[in-house]
């Protein structure tokens, strides 16, 4: 299990390593709060969490040693800032196919036009038409490689 994980690419690595971490941290807070309140039901809303963390860590661990996912690389031609803070709201790839816009998800820093990206997606994730290209919605990981 050790060795698949280093197997792994390093930005799914870092998400699998993010949903264990808020596992645990969710996990932390259950037995804390258990502790200091003495009421199970008050408290179960983090044990649900941790849960729920852990089992989304292990679905994408399962996914990437089963191969259950593509990466698709190319490079960023455009992107799109949201009106007010000017932070990334989606990117367009050029790769070898298609033009792919790319909603981000996360906070993520801007990325200047030429840069190569790599993004990992899951095999069974739909891919719409949208204005003469692809769009993509979702999203397993995304890498900028400088």
């Amino acid at each position: 299990m050790k060795q698949e994980f280093k197997q792994m690419p390093e930005p799914l690595q870092k998400q699998v390593f993010i949903r264990i971490g808020l596992g645990a941290l969710s996990a932390v807070l259950f037995a804390a709060a258990l502790i200091y309140t003495r009421d199970i039901f008050l408290t179960l809303p983090f044990a649900g969490i941790a849960v729920f963390f852990a089992a989304a860590a292990f679905a994408l661990f399962r996914r990437v040693v089963l191969g259950e996912y593509v990466a698709v690389s190319g490079k960023c031609a455009e992107i799109g800032l949201t009106a007010l803070k000017r932070r990334a709201k989606y990117i367009i790839m050029d790769t070898d196919v298609c033009k792919l816009k790319v909603i981000l998800r996360s906070r993520m820093r801007k990325i200047p036009a030429g840069t190569e990206v790599k993004l990992y997606i899951a095999k069974n994730t739909p891919v719409y038409e949208q204005n003469g290209s692809q769009a993509l919605y979702s999203y397993l990981a995304i890498e900028a490689i400088k």
